[in-house]
Formats: C-alpha cells, sequence, structure tokens
C-alpha cells in the first residue's frame, strides 16, 4: 500500500483549534525572578527478577502516605504495595476478586479528610485503615458511573464528600463526562462537565457494525489539541485546552479565575516523532476502515502537556518538552500568583495521577527492557 499523504499545519495556519497558541498579547508570561527547583532521582523500586513484591506488571499510580510510605498500586496484579521511605516492602492490600478487601484493576489511590485510604477500581470504592504491620478493610463504596475514565485523582470537596468524575450515558451510546460529589449518607450531586470546541477538533467518532450491534470507535489527532483537567485537595479543579496557555482555575469557594501565560507554541515536532506519528494515523485508517487520514499532521506540539494539583493544593501547569530533551518543566501557583518553576528528569513519568508535594514528585520509570519501576524525585532550589 503507498504511503498516504499527510498534509502538514503550520503553527498558525487556519484551523480555529491553533489560533489561541499563535496570538501574541493576550496576557503576561509568568515572571522570570520566581525559584527554579531541580529535581533527581534518589529512589527507585522495581526489577527484572529476584522477589515477587519487587516485581511490577503494570503500574498505574504511585502515592505517598502522611508517614513517607509509598503506595504502588499494580493494576495486572490487582494489589497495592506498600513500601517503606527507603524502598523496602512492608506489606500489600487487595488481590484479585470481588469480595471485601478484594480488587479488580484497582488504578488510583487517595486519602479522605479522615485519614482513611481510599481505593478506586471501575465499580467500586474499596476503604482501608492503613496500620503499622497492614492494612484493615473497612467498607465499600459503589461508584455511580459506568466507566473508570482514568486520570482522576481520589479527592474529597470541602465538605468531605468524595468527589468522583466518570462518564454516564447520553443516549444513542453516547457518554458525557460529570463530576459527583457523594455523601456519606448515599446523596449526591451531578454536574456535567462539557468539553470545550477547541478540545474536540482533535477528536473524531466513527461508527461501526458488527456481529455484536452498532458502537463508536473514538480516534486522536496525533498531537493535537487535547482537554486538560486538574482536580485537587477540598476539590478545586482546573482545566485548560492543550493548544493555548490559558487555565480556568476552580477554587474550593466555587471562584474562578483566568491563570494566562506564554502565548508562543509548542515544541516542533523532531523527525522521530513524525515518524511515529505517521504510523499511527496509518493504524487508525486501517481501525476505522477509512481510505483517507482520519487527521493532518501538525508540525508543533501544543504548548501544554499536563495540569495536576500538588499535596498542598498549588497547580502546576506541565510544558510540552521538545523531542530529545532530557527534562521536563512545570510553572507552578499559589492561587493565581506564579510562586516556583520545578524541573526533573523526563525519564520520570508522572503519569496520568501525578502525586506531587513541594519537596518530592511520585511516578514511575522504565528501562530499556521494558522494566516498570516505582521512582522518587526530590526537588532542591537552584543556588
Amino acid at each position: 500500500m503507498s504511503r498516504p499523504r499527510f498534509p502538514a499545519i503550520h503553527a498558525c495556519g487556519a484551523l480555529l483549534f491553533f489560533a489561541a497558541a499563535c496570538a501574541g498579547g493576550d496576557g503576561p508570561a509568568p515572571a522570570a525572578d520566581v525559584p527554579t527547583l531541580e529535581g533527581t532521582v534518589d529512589l527507585e523500586i522495581g526489577e527484572l527478577e529476584g522477589d515477587e513484591p519487587y516485581l511490577f506488571t503494570r503500574i498505574f499510580s504511585v502515592a505517598a502516605d502522611p508517614l513517607g510510605r509509598i503506595l504502588v498500586t499494580d493494576s495486572q496484579a490487582h494489589e497495592v504495595r506498600v513500601f517503606d521511605p527507603d524502598g523496602n516492602f512492608l506489606f500489600h492490600l487487595g488481590g484479585e476478586g470481588d469480595g471485601p478487601g478484594e480488587f479488580r484493576s484497582p488504578c488510583c489511590v487517595g486519602f479522605s479528610p479522615e485519614g482513611e485510604l481510599w481505593v478506586r477500581q471501575e465499580p467500586r470504592f474499596t476503604v482501608f485503615e492503613l496500620e503499622a504491620a497492614g492494612a484493615r478493610y473497612v467498607r465499600t463504596v459503589r461508584r455511580l458511573f459506568t466507566g473508570q475514565l482514568g486520570g482522576y485523582p481520589v479527592v474529597f470537596d470541602a465538605d468531605g464528600r468524595l468527589v468522583d468524575v466518570g462518564l454516564l450515558p447520553e443516549g444513542s451510546g453516547q457518554f458525557v463526562e460529570a463530576r459527583i460529589h457523594l455523601s456519606p449518607d448515599g446523596s449526591a450531586d451531578t454536574v456535567e462537565v462539557r468539553e470545550p470546541a477547541a478540545a474536540a477538533e482533535g477528536r473524531k467518532t466513527v461508527e461501526f457494525a458488527s456481529d455484536r450491534g452498532r458502537g463508536f470507535l473514538y480516534f486522536y489527532q496525533p498531537y493535537g489539541p487535547r482537554w486538560l483537567q486538574a482536580y485537587g485537595p477540598r476539590a478545586a479543579w482546573a482545566s485548560a485546552v492543550s493548544t493555548a496557555y490559558e487555565i480556568e482555575r476552580h477554587g474550593p469557594d466555587g471562584a474562578v479565575s483566568q491563570l494566562t501565560g506564554p502565548s508562543a507554541p509548542g515544541p516542533a515536532l523532531s523527525p522521530a516523532e513524525v515518524e511515529s506519528a505517521r504510523e499511527r494515523l496509518e493504524r487508525d485508517m486501517e481501525r476505522g476502515n477509512v481510505d483517507e487520514p482520519l487527521f493532518d499532521l501538525p508540525e508543533r506540539k501544543p504548548p501544554l502537556a499536563a495540569l495536576f494539583f500538588d499535596r498542598g493544593g498549588r497547580l502546576w501547569v506541565q510544558k510540552t518538552a521538545a523531542g530529545g530533551a532530557e527534562t521536563t518543566e512545570a510553572d507552578v501557583y499559589e492561587g493565581t500568583t506564579f510562586v516556583a518553576r520545578y524541573r526533573w528528569p523526563r525519564r520520570v513519568r508522572a503519569g496520568a495521577l501525578p502525586w506531587v508535594t513541594e519537596t518530592a514528585l511520585y511516578g514511575t520509570t522504565t528501562d530499556e527492557l521494558g522494566v516498570q519501576r516505582a521512582a522518587r524525585v526530590r526537588f532542591e532550589q537552584r543556588p
């Protein structure tokens, strides 16, 4: 099969969703005189072979408890493993099953205002009390969503209600994203969350039919616009479209503020990234059974890579790294004030659910043999 042609989109081309990234003078750039903190990897947990607790299959998230113990959620092993601050295995909780204290593909963890550990799976939350030498099962709380929609931390609002994010059926096989605030008595407030039009430009839906019925396939433009969202302590949250440094921050009290940074576009795609994107578009053509590429291939990446909150409620705006870059960088805001710049080795992936404090970031690394490890980055201010 001859290679299809993929027209390039210039950084300031005609497509509307790039206009915000190319516009100049929309707002002040973050100040340059804030402190810069550099991160170094001070701990990695995981082995190619050896004792079972150090062999991971698929790490979904890494977190830390108030004692500095490290919690690693292995979704394929259906358990959460707990290590001491030096990386020594202590105990695990879970195990595959549907009974009390058992898991099926857990994704993420968080702590309630009372200090209980909540572990999220697709159909439910399982709640534990962490103790010195183990974990005590407390209860199970059913989720009200039909899908997991990974990528959102386990958080609680200012009233102590659980905040859950997922997909609700909207009819005709489609779903709408929603945020539910669940009270201990089982009552719930539901708020639908609509994707911005600029982000939706980077996604296409293809309907298909099979012996099992009709359905939809979802395709995303390589390096196209994405809807970025973050949820923090006491249910502060933020959102942006990755193609513009324009962030809407919602405080725990409901106040909304705008954060605007540099208007420069993201870095250019490297030759390796272009080749990888072309291969992906070709695979999508086969998967969607279409004759032409579903998307054009942009010349540049979006300027924003991710949004997330640290444990103190500060918002981190992670910027897209250039191909071959060795570090990842994020601007950090206290409320609406730009207060610091953080950098850490790019080989450490914060993942969909970063667990970050003022001095540490928890994530994963993967070596050339595909061995996945939990990692901790320590930050220090650069002189």
